[in-house]
């Protein structure tokens, strides 16, 4: 009679056992998705960041190309006195009839 009394408690431990066992994962999975939520903005903001760090190094490189380029073009045009050297099409159509009333 006592083999079968121990066989009883030992499946009722086992079965306690796993229970526990997994209501300890569904917890432990619980949590883990809580820290993952609250955490997610934080981890956003940082991705975010890197990002805006990188493309400002691309545009920062890219406009001093531009501007190396413009400054190169600006240099190879002939100065002229009085004139600015770069003019839109209305400023150069302003200057234009100035210097014909001028003359």
């Amino acid at each position: 009679m006592l083999p079968l009394l121990q066989l009883g408690k030992s499946s009722l431990a086992s079965q306690a056992f796993v229970k526990g066992l997994i209501q300890g994962a569904i917890y432990a999975g619980v949590v883990i998705a809580l820290l993952f939520l609250c955490l997610l903005p934080l981890i956003v903001k940082h991705i975010r960041k890197k990002q805006a760090k990188k493309a400002a190094a691309i545009r920062a490189k890219n406009s001093s190309k531009v501007r190396a380029s413009q400054e190169l073009e600006m240099s190879l045009k002939p100065e002229e006195p009085g004139k600015p050297i770069v003019t839109t099409f209305s400023e150069s159509h302003i200057l234009e009839k100035q210097d014909k009333r001028a003359s």
